[in-house]
């Protein structure tokens, strides 16, 4: 969204400079890309040509003396319109041309001196086409002035849910919330006439609602140079005085309008949706195939435009048009959403109406250009004429205000919350003490439950404001669902939560294993997001190959979404925690205490959640992992009563041409929320513990965990813990062999154990280890 400072000047009553506004607005959510500093254009001025002479030593140039307003300049030109009395465009000594970035300089040209640069449109970026002369300007034009708005323009990135600051108007609003300025009062006019529209209106689509008047005997011309001005400043082309209102309109107030050529219109206007294709010339020349569902709007004879999106060809508002019809509507923004995407055309008005247009504001979008028309074309106009469901934006919301300081985590007094709210629109019902009932204004369909208010307030008052509070991992005293905890979680383990698409490119998924047809998508942003997303992992490891591509080589990332394979239900979405970790666990130290993170960090990963939601995990196996993205050998997959939970391990090299490895977990939270949870048993370590090492050699096929497995669940009033500490497979007398040695802590909560019950307890882990994977206990 771009816009000029003197354009927000025109609804924004301040002396903030705009450095401060241009901070402000991003400070609240509205990121300022940039601010264009056109300072620089007021070097192109309007001139007139008072002689023109014929250049001694070349037939095709002139020599002409122009009048700048200051002073009579020689300028050397080869336009074949130039003529004496003439108003141009001057490009002075020192300018610089914005198509060819050429600076002009004093040079002879064939051995005359040209102290400047008589300018065509194309070269001045007004035109696509090759200009076959000089710009030649009406005679009201004053010499001297500026050609170019030189005022500063503001570019803001919107995001999608705010549709009211695609317009100045709205932008204003939101920061005079602020306490930067007042909003100055929007004029809107009451257009009356008791003359009936020959055009009349009808709508059969059921979503949509369309106003018009007719206007005729108007003088269609090229618009002032204050209305040219702004649209070129922020990059749009002058048309004409008509179509130029359209545009000021929708920029200044977010309300797309679209002028017809009333004459070329056949009795009435339908707004309908295509039951068959149909084929479709826009304004841009272009023809579109028009699929089952596509709202258009046309008479008996001619489709008159694809609705919210492009006018026709055929009823074009011309410079020679007498009479028009002036249409400001309210239509589905999902349905302008998708008709969009089916003919690939996004355009200034469906961008808007796809973010949710003011439905209140249909009427008085109409009467504010119905105005200007008439100051600047002349003619008369009829009565409204409408059709179709006028759509009422109500939301009342039960909202206790003491909410902000709660999950805003700021001090904000009742009046401040009170007056941001009616600053930015919102009507509130303060009957009862502790709740207040909170209408939104038809502009803001984006808020819907009392968190949005709490939002709103906080980001006006200032996001820089809020407390910084320590993060619990207490499940006591972490408020929100179980996503909520296991994101303090994994921060508290060093990870930062990242946030991706919900689909990628379906060669990815294919390289996973899988694909199903069933979750391509029809129509997607571009070719490599048409699938959603089997797994977050290539998400994950795409923020990694981007990170390491910048210097960045040390990563820990993680993310809480959703997943869409083969084994959903449909209409369900599968959540999953999936994490990454690649390069070392810490930064070089001179306590040499780095190295490479490996498959065992994750893992770490990976069970700290088990641990923290208390999961028993007696009945947790680990076996190898199947899936082919991840490296055989050096991963696993997890599950419960043979339910699979999860995965962990390192990813197979072919899938990353990364030169260092990255380890991944994955954890099913749909799965995970199912798991009986055990309330860890409190141990009295007053009675003193034994420890005793094992050594067996079992085959090397035989899984680790198989062993650990098979200790611990010898004897699980005795066993605290068991922990590997060596394995050794290079055994010259046994070459199948390898020998796995660990240590088994053990403990009685009522007495300390005696000799007898700790060798008792040694057979059985002896016994319960040969039985269940062939170990031999060795010997040395």
């Amino acid at each position: 969204m771009k816009f000029t400072l003197s354009w927000l000047l025109e609804y924004l009553e301040t002396d903030a400079t705009l450095e401060k506004i241009a901070n402000k607005l991003t400070s609240i959510g509205l990121e300022v890309e940039e601010v264009i500093d056109n300072s620089h254009l007021s070097s192109f001025v309007i001139a007139q040509i008072t002689e023109v002479l014929d250049h001694p030593n070349a037939d095709r140039l002139k020599i002409c003396k122009v009048n700048n307003g200051r002073e009579t300049l020689q300028i050397v030109c080869g336009a074949n319109n130039v003529k004496a009395g003439m108003k141009t465009v001057l490009a002075q000594v020192s300018s610089i041309l914005p198509v060819s970035d050429a600076t002009i300089t004093a040079t002879k040209i064939r051995g005359v001196l040209s102290n400047g640069m008589l300018c065509s449109a194309d070269e001045l970026g007004l035109s696509i086409q090759a200009s076959t002369g000089i710009i030649e300007l009406p005679d009201s034009c004053k010499i001297g002035e500026s050609f170019f708005s030189c005022d500063s323009v503001i570019d803001v990135n919107i995001t999608p849910n705010r549709g009211d600051c695609l317009s100045v108007y709205g932008i204003a609003r939101d920061l005079v919330a602020t306490g930067i300025g007042a909003l100055k009062a929007r004029d809107v006019p009451k257009v009356e006439s008791s003359v009936p529209s020959p055009i009349t209106l009808q709508t059969t689509d059921e979503e949509s609602f369309i106003s018009g008047r007719y206007i005729s005997s108007i003088k269609n011309a090229e618009s002032p140079k204050w209305l040219k001005d702004r649209l070129q400043a922020i990059g749009l082309r002058s048309v004409s005085t008509v179509v130029d209102i359209t545009n000021y309109v929708m920029l200044s107030f977010g309300k797309p309008l679209h002028a017809y050529d009333a004459d070329k219109i056949n009795g009435q206007l339908i707004v309908q949706k295509v039951n068959k294709p149909r084929e479709f010339t826009g304004l841009d020349g272009k023809n579109y195939s028009l699929a089952d569902g596509a709202n258009i709007i046309a008479d008996d004879k001619n489709i008159h435009g694809i609705a919210g999106i492009i006018g026709a060809k055929c009823s074009q508002c011309l410079l020679d048009t007498k009479n028009i019809f002036l249409e400001s509507a309210w239509f589905n923004p999902i349905s302008i959403a998708k008709t969009s995407r089916s003919i690939g055309l996004s355009t200034e008005a469906s961008y808007r109406f796809e973010r949710f247009a003011d439905p209140e504001f249909v009427i008085n979008g109409l009467n504010i250009a119905t105005e200007m028309i008439l100051n600047l074309c002349g003619g008369s106009i009829s009565d409204v004429v409408s059709a179709g469901r006028s759509i009422k934006h109500k939301n009342a919301i039960n909202f206790d205000y003491r909410e902000v300081n709660r999950l805003g985590s700021v001090d904000i007094p009742l009046e401040e919350v009170f007056n941001i709210l009616i600053k930015l629109g919102f009507t509130i019902n303060r009957d009862s003490n502790d709740s207040w009932s909170v209408c939104a204004p038809s502009w803001r369909s984006d808020i819907q439950m009392p968190t949005d208010l709490v939002e709103e307030v906080v980001r006006i008052y200032g996001y820089e404001k809020i407390k910084e509070e320590e993060l619990h991992i207490c499940d006591a005293q972490i408020p929100g669902t179980l996503q909520d905890k296991l994101r303090v979680l994994m921060s508290s383990r060093g990870l930062n939560e990242v946030l991706t698409w919900s689909f990628m490119d379906e060669k990815i998924a294919e390289k996973l294993g899988y694909f199903n047809k069933t979750f391509l998508i029809t129509n997607p942003l571009n070719s490599n997001l048409n699938i959603m997303r089997p797994s977050i992992v290539p998400n994950l490891l795409q923020i990694a190959e981007s990170n390491i591509a910048r210097g960045i080589f040390d990563l820990a990332i993680f993310e809480i979404g959703p997943v869409y394979n083969d084994d959903l239900v449909l209409d369900q979405q599968k959540f999953v925690l999936s994490g990454l970790r690649s390069g070392n666990n810490l930064p070089r130290n001179l306590y040499k205490t780095d190295r490479e993170i490996d498959a065992f960090d994750v893992k770490a990963d990976f069970m700290s959640v088990l641990h923290f939601l208390d999961i028993d995990c007696n009945n947790i196996t680990i076996q190898e992992c199947d899936l082919q993205y991840y490296h055989p050998g050096k991963s696993a997959i997890v599950r419960f009563n043979n339910r699979p939970i999860g995965y962990f391990g390192e990813l197979h090299p072919n899938i990353t041409d990364l030169k260092q490895k990255v380890m991944c977990f994955e954890i099913i939270l749909s799965g995970i929320e199912k798991l009986p949870v055990q309330s860890k048993k409190y141990i009295d370590y007053k009675y003193q513990n034994a420890k005793r090492d094992f050594a067996f050699l079992v085959d090397k096929d035989v899984a680790i965990g198989s062993i650990i497995d098979s200790v611990k669940n010898s004897n699980l009033d005795l066993i605290t813990d068991v922990f590997i500490f060596d394995v050794y497979k290079e055994i010259n007398d046994y070459p199948s062999k390898m020998s796995v040695a660990f240590s088994v802590i053990l403990h009685s909560p009522d007495h300390t154990l005696t000799e007898d019950e700790i060798k008792k307890a040694s057979d059985i882990i002896i016994n319960a280890v040969g039985k269940n994977t062939g170990g031999e206990l060795r010997s040395a």
